[in-house]
């Protein structure tokens, strides 16, 4: 867990980012600010789960965002999680799994427009810059800074479907 692994970049000229609060489960794992979150798979639930690695992708919907809040679930019983909706105007910002693939702008450059995942190999959330482009990613690369080879990148609306803004 790292508070904070994904950030807002840009709000796309919103005032304030629209936001929904969420059920999570008892005895889940807790969900962190900047930890991005999507509806739990399973039949008939109605709770939220943080994003696995390897995820989004279109196989995972629904992400409903990024949390802007630590849930309150515990052991023994459910709680809650303000997430902040994925609106297509925002731009968020993570770290490069592996910060030699994003250290400079013509790598940054060449991955434009490319359709990857995140990574979560360890306790915090990266962007796996290294992964190959497929339409079935869930994260659209829209640019970077490598002074500190971080992503900028946007959800895709397929893996954003259903999320009610």
């Amino acid at each position: 867990m790292a508070l904070g692994d994904i950030k807002i970049h840009d709000m796309g000229g919103l005032n304030s980012l629209p936001s929904r609060t969420y059920q999570v489960a008892a005895s889940a794992t807790l969900i962190y600010p900047g930890e991005p979150v999507r509806v739990e798979t399973a039949a008939g639930t109605a709770t939220v789960v943080k994003l696995a690695d390897g995820e989004p992708t279109t196989s995972t919907l629904q992400v409903v965002g990024i949390a802007s809040s630590t849930s309150t679930n515990t052991a023994a019983a459910a709680g809650t999680v303000e997430v902040y909706m994925p609106v297509e105007q925002v731009t968020w910002k993570c770290k490069a799994k592996t910060s030699t693939t994003a250290d400079t702008q013509s790598e940054i450059d060449a991955k434009a427009n490319d359709c990857i995942v995140l990574d979560l190999t360890s306790t915090t959330f990266t962007v796996d810059f290294a992964a190959v482009h497929a339409n079935t990613n869930g994260i659209q690369v829209v640019g970077g800074d490598p002074l500190t080879q971080e992503i900028y990148f946007k959800f895709r609306p397929v893996v954003t479907e259903g999320a009610v803004v």
